[in-house]
C-alpha cells in the first residue's frame, strides 16, 4: 500500500491546480490543449489516481455508474462496518481525487472551448457550459449524464474534507474518472 506522504495530496492538487487554471485564463490562447500545462499536470493526477485505485482493488468497469440506481434503491446495505478505517480513509481520498480530476478536467475543456474568455469556478457551470456546446466541443451524452446525475455528491464531498465514503463511491467516480478523461484525450488529440 502506498504511504499517505507520497502520494500527490489532493487538497494541494486542488489548490496548485486552481492557481495554475486562474493564470492560464490571462495567458494568450493556445492552439493545441495537449501542449497546455494544465492539462499535462491533470494526466499525471490520473496516472496517480490509478495508482492510488490499484492499491485498494479498484480497477475500472465496464459498465455504467450504478450510484444513481442505488441510491435510488434504499434496501441495498453497505458493508462499512466490514473495511477498517484506514482502507476507507484511503478509498475516500481515492474518491476525492477522482472527483477533483473531473472538476479540473472539465473546466479546462470548457475554458478552452471558450477560448479562454470564460472562467468556471463550479462544476454546475462548466457542465452546462459544455451541455450547450456544439460540434467538435459536444460532450457525449451519457457523460454529461453522469456528470449531472452526481454533481451534488461532488460538490459535497470535494468542498468538504470530513466526509467518508465507501469503496462503491470510489469506484463510480474512478470509472467515470476515467471515461471523462477518455474523451478529454480524445477531444485534445483531435485538436491538435
Amino acid at each position: 500500500m502506498r504511504n499517505d506522504s507520497s502520494f500527490l495530496s489532493f487538497s494541494n492538487f486542488n489548490k496548485k491546480q486552481n492557481r495554475k487554471y486562474k493564470s492560464s485564463m490571462t495567458d494568450s490562447q493556445t492552439s493545441n490543449l495537449t501542449e497546455e500545462e494544465n492539462f499535462r499536470a491533470l494526466l499525471k493526477g490520473v496516472a496517480d489516481l490509478q495508482s492510488s485505485a490499484c492499491d485498494i482493488n479498484i480497477e475500472r468497469q465496464d459498465k455504467q455508474s450504478c450510484i444513481y440506481q442505488e441510491e435510488c434503491d434504499k434496501t441495498k446495505k453497505d458493508d462499512n462496518e466490514e473495511e477498517n478505517l484506514k482502507i476507507i480513509k484511503q478509498t475516500t481520498h481515492t474518491a476525492r481525487f477522482a472527483m477533483i480530476l473531473i472538476i479540473r478536467g472539465l473546466q479546462l475543456t470548457a475554458s478552452y472551448a471558450s477560448r479562454k474568455a470564460k472562467y468556471f469556478n463550479s462544476l454546475s457551470s462548466t457542465v452546462s457550459f459544455l451541455r450547450g456546446q456544439e460540434g467538435l466541443y459536444q460532450a457525449p451524452k451519457h457523460l454529461l449524464l453522469e456528470w449531472e446525475r452526481n454533481m451534488i455528491l461532488i460538490d459535497l464531498f470535494t468542498n468538504n474534507e470530513g466526509l467518508y465514503c465507501n469503496k462503491r463511491i470510489a469506484q463510480d467516480m474512478f470509472d467515470i474518472c476515467m471515461e471523462t478523461f477518455d474523451w478529454l484525450r480524445s477531444f485534445a488529440n483531435n485538436n491538435k
